[in-house]
């Protein structure tokens, strides 16, 4: 046997091995694994705790009225929230946590006993809510935004109140001080929302007496 085919016999094998190993893929050493997805698991509990208060509210509700409206919401709001479980967005999930627990607020101030008619604008120019009755947390972006657009809504009731009085009155300066101090606290909470600076607006808009 010449040397060639010795050489042939022993680089066969080897060859092939080397050619075996260019074909596989190797992982680089060093190289970082791909990051986790995030996780929402904490927004997901909260918003399936929002829904749920929602929908017990809304199962509380027996104006036909009114049901099919709600159920609805219901199911719009289920649908929104699974649609930005899939794809987060930090902007969307406080909007609809916004809508969802101002929905929840209106059904509870609708449900709510009343022993007798709150004296308050609420009922004078048909506002729902009365807002000395809210209590929003200033922890929570959504409860916070919901609750200072109803102290929109009830300023301008107050405004139409005023100009249905007769200037000059002793009335009628008594309300302006009023919506004027209303401003200013809904403006203070604008820019820092506190418990005792909600708790001073509210007992601005509590009935007297």
């Amino acid at each position: 046997m010449n040397l060639d085919c010795r050489l042939a016999r022993i680089l066969r094998p080897r060859t092939a091995a080397l050619l075996l190993l260019c074909l596989v893929r190797l992982p680089l050493f060093g190289a970082e694994e791909p990051a986790a997805a995030p996780d929402h698991a904490e927004e997901r509990k909260v918003l399936e705790m929002d829904l749920a208060r929602f929908y017990n509210l809304l199962k509380q509700d027996s104006d036909p009225r009114t049901k099919v409206t709600l159920i609805g919401y219901q199911r719009d709001y289920a649908a929104r929230a699974n649609k930005l479980l899939e794809n987060f967005d930090s902007a969307k999930y406080d909007e609809l946590r916004y809508d969802i627990n101002l929905q929840c607020q209106r059904l509870a101030r609708k449900l709510a006993p009343l022993l007798t008619p709150p004296a308050s604008v609420a009922n004078e120019a048909g506002l729902e809510i009365a807002v000395y009755e809210l209590t929003p947390s200033p922890t929570d972006p959504a409860e916070v935004k919901a609750a200072l657009n109803i102290v929109d809504l009830t300023i301008k009731q107050l405004e139409t109140k005023l100009g249905r009085m007769s200037a000059g009155t002793s009335q009628y300066a008594a309300e302006q001080s009023r919506l004027q101090r209303v401003k200013e606290r809904r403006a203070a909470l604008g820019k820092e929302f506190t418990q005792a600076g909600w708790d001073g607006l509210a007992s601005e808009l509590r009935p007297q007496g």
